[in-house]
């Protein structure tokens, strides 16, 4: 079984909510697409911020550390 990026999966999940909230019919149907977006939103960004930690660490010369 290989291992998926992380990354990947969350901008499919990402896409899959814009689809959802595209396609509401009611508030509630909003709520928890918007719901969806905003969870997978905080985690893509925490995935993010663990990458540039990575890179930072890996370059060992605090480069990034302006991103």
């Amino acid at each position: 079984m290989s291992e998926q990026d992380p990354f990947g999966e969350l901008v499919a999940r990402l896409e899959t909510a814009k689809q959802q909230l595209e396609g509401v019919v009611t508030p509630e149907d909003a709520v928890v697409a918007l719901e969806e977006l905003q969870e997978t939103t905080r985690q893509l960004s925490a995935e993010i911020d663990r990458r540039r930690r990575a890179l930072t660490e890996d370059r060992g010369d605090g480069q990034l550390d302006l991103l």
